[in-house]
């Protein structure tokens, strides 16, 4: 008993957070010996091994996995549970399904790739390397059965259209054909899983690609906090596959774990409405829109749309296949049952028999009766002796038929596993053959690279042979028209010397014929003359001189600053050579340093996803902590409250009471003030009557006084 327990707390601890389910059980009756259609496990001498990327899947941020369970024994059944389909009314869910696959392409787009697969024809594949289908979303209970709300951008189509298939990572075939999840479940005590369903009910599926969840979590917003993490092996074990189907006019859908399952969990779902757009169907005006940006790039797809009929024929084909064999098995579902409630009625027939003729063999008096009841115990006995043998014959047949389901189910197994193995193959000829024509790529790039640093030597070498060229042209041709050009000043100079001349000789001619007196002034004019002209020729001669050193300096600043300019031409070309070299051994360098950052990147966060997790556990602890922390206080609060609610309700009652009492004095004083006025009134009305009677009494006298001066009065007019 205490293993047991140990067991199944071993078991528990294994998801997060715990549950105090353990997995072992089953939940429609024991599951079958052999994995059921949906799940096939490895041989031990192909055991599952990591794929190199892009198929490895990159490990979830998740908590530290506790000690592994410990693996409880498989039980047996009598025969597999079969396909179950049930007639569902239900309603308009809403908008419309996608009008084409081209769709898909368009939308699709922008998240992944897309490729041509050999069995599948046109598939997409997630940007995401280790991208897990119905992983990132949680479940909705609807009409139409359990329900997938991703939290995928591409998953309204990829969830809810189409079919997810293994080929050494996720890929997805696109389709038409709306559903609420298109996924594999697997039920057991207190847990539950599901998978992508693929094409046929015995699709490859890897054991880590299950998500298994506590049967209570499963309607979860935040299911990734709950997925079991590690030992996929005892849970597939420990859970069975289940068929369920919900037939709604001719649609077909995948149903999940019935309401009997439900309540046994004590789940109480309550039916939920779900948005068209949640689960990818169009309103009128997205579906316009849909068709009319698919229509557009349609040309761009006509290979695609010939090779999606091409292959949607097979895999139609297949899916009869599958379809038909549900049935059937469906079929002999039911007539097994049939069978067994028939051989449970025949059993208790003969129990009851049997029982009657014992009783009869008790109460028999006589030797007739006795050899009666013999014979009918004999009969008894043979046609028991039929139905055991008829049971047998039953219990032979369905071994063979369950082995040969056994065998067809190896074979599959196997050609799915050669199938694998040939994709493997063909994506690590692929990736070679990608090496090679990267290495070539390489290789050629860097030919290229170094003929183009040979032709930029040989260009530059030109270049400064030819500029040596033409500087020396421009020296000769600068230096012959600096000739031509002194040539040219010296001739004008001796032209205009010889005109002075002439015009200094026929000036002294006319100045010695016109005027004689003035042969002082003009030999003083002469002379004045002559030294102005010693003058100019020695100033004439300094500025030859000096432009002459003037043309030599610049011609040597010239010269010197072309000698500069081509040194530091030919040092820019070496150094952009030399920056060149550098740029490759970094540009090495760097992808050096990027491969090793990227490895210790990878340590780095696999290092932080421990780290991560270990925070988590920390921090779940720290919130259970806090829980009952925050229990206490509020202990404590309620304590404190209940504490100054009773002192406020003697503080009321104490108010109240004072209340009363003011309210009792006010009331005395009131009555002792109504006494008063009550008395001054009387007072003030006694007061007032006395004032009457005096007044009356007044009038009395005054009446009495008038009526005694009318008598004296008439007594004195009286003679």
């Amino acid at each position: 008993m205490m293993i047991g327990a140990v067991s199944a707390a071993l078991l528990a601890a294994a998801c997060v957070p715990p549950s105090n389910n353990p997995p072992p059980g089953w939940a429609y009756g024991p599951p079958p010996q052999q994995p059921q259609p949906g799940y096939q496990q490895p041989p031990p001498d192909q055991q599952p091994q990591p794929a190199p990327d892009p198929y490895q899947p990159q490990p979830q941020p998740q908590p530290p996995p506790p000690p592994p369970p410990q693996p409880q024994p498989d039980p047996v059944t009598e025969y597999p549970e079969g396909p179950v389909y049930e007639d569902v009314n239900v309603g308009d869910i809403g908008g419309e399904e996608v009008p084409m696959i081209e769709v898909f392409y368009d939308q699709l787009d922008p998240y992944g790739s897309w490729y041509d697969d050999r069995s599948y024809g046109w598939v997409f594949v997630p940007s995401q390397p280790g991208y897990v289908p119905y992983a990132n979303g949680y479940w909705k209970y609807t009409d139409f059965g359990f329900t997938w709300v991703s939290g995928d951008p591409f998953g309204w189509a990829t969830d809810h259209y189409g079919r997810w298939v293994w080929v050494n990572r996720w890929v997805w075939r696109p389709d038409i054909t709306w559903g609420p999840a298109w996924v594999q479940w697997r039920v057991g005590d207190g847990w539950v899983g599901w998978a992508p369903l693929g094409f046929s009910d015995d699709t490859y599926v890897p054991d880590d690609q299950w998500r298994f969840v506590p049967a209570s979590r499963i309607f979860e917003r935040d299911l990734r906090r709950h997925y079991v993490v590690r030992d996929y092996q005892t849970y597939l074990r420990s859970t069975i596959y289940l068929q369920r189907w919900n037939r709604h006019r001719k649609n077909v859908y995948v149903a999940g774990p019935d309401d009997y399952w439900m309540r046994r969990w004590r789940i109480q779902p309550r039916r939920e409405r779900i948005e068209p757009t949640e689960v990818g169907r169009y309103d009128r005006d997205q579906r316009r829109e849909a068709e009319r940006r698919a229509r557009d790039r349609r040309n761009q797809w006509e290979d695609r749309r010939r090779r999606e009929e091409q292959v949607r024929r097979d895999l139609e084909a297949r899916q009869r296949r599958t379809e038909e064999e549900r049935r059937r098995e469906a079929e002999e579902r039911r007539r097994w049952e049939q069978d067994r409630r028939r051989r449970q009625d025949e059993e208790r027939r003969l129990e009851e028999r049997r029982r009657r003729i014992e009783e009869d063999q008790r109460q028999a008096r006589d030797d007739a009766r006795r050899r009666q009841v013999e014979e009918e115990r004999r009969r008894y006995e043979e046609e028991r002796r039929r139905y055991d043998d008829q049971r047998r014959r039953d219990g032979e047949e369905t071994r063979r038929r369950r082995e040969a389901e056994e065998r067809r189910r190896a074979e599959e197994y196997k050609r799915q596993q050669d199938e694998l193995g040939k994709r493997r193959a063909d994506d690590q000829r692929r990736q070679q053959e990608e090496q090679r024509r990267a290495d070539e790529d390489r290789r050629r790039k860097e030919e290229q690279e170094r003929k183009r640093v040979e032709d930029d030597r040989r260009r530059k070498e030109e270049d400064r042979r030819r500029a040596d060229e033409d500087r020396r042209r421009a020296d000769e041709d600068r230096q012959k028209k600096t000739d031509e050009e002194g040539r040219k000043r010296r001739a004008e100079e001796d032209r205009r010397r010889a005109d002075e001349d002439r015009r200094r000789k026929e000036d002294e001619r006319r100045k010695v014929e016109e005027d004689k007196k003035r042969e002082d002034e003009q030999r003083r004019r002469a002379e004045d003359d002559r030294k102005k002209a010693d003058e100019e020729r020695r100033r004439q001669a300094d500025e030859d001189k000096k432009r002459v050193e003037e043309d030599k300096r610049r011609k040597a600043d010239e010269d010197k600053r072309r000698a500069d300019e081509d040194r530091k031409r030919a040092e820019d070309d070496r150094k952009r050579a030399e920056e060149d070299r550098k740029r490759a051994e970094d540009d090495k360098r760097r992808k050096a340093d990027e491969d090793r950052k990227r490895a210790e990147d990878d340590k780095r966060k696999a290092d932080e996803d421990r780290k991560r997790q270990e925070d988590d556990r920390k921090r779940a602890e720290e919130d259970r902590r806090k829980q009952d922390e925050d229990r206490r206080k509020q202990a404590d609060e309620q304590r404190k409250r209940q504490e100054e609610d009773r002192k406020r309700a003697e503080e009321d009652r104490r108010k109240q009471d004072e209340d009363r009492r003011k309210q009792d004095e006010d009331r005395r004083k009131q009555a002792d003030e109504q006494r008063k006025r009550q008395e001054e009134d009387k007072k003030r009305a006694d007061e007032d009557r006395r004032k009457q009677d005096e007044d009356r009494r007044k009038q009395d006298e005054d009446r009495r006084k008038r009526d005694e001066d009318r008598r004296k009065n008439d007594k004195d007019r009286r003679p």
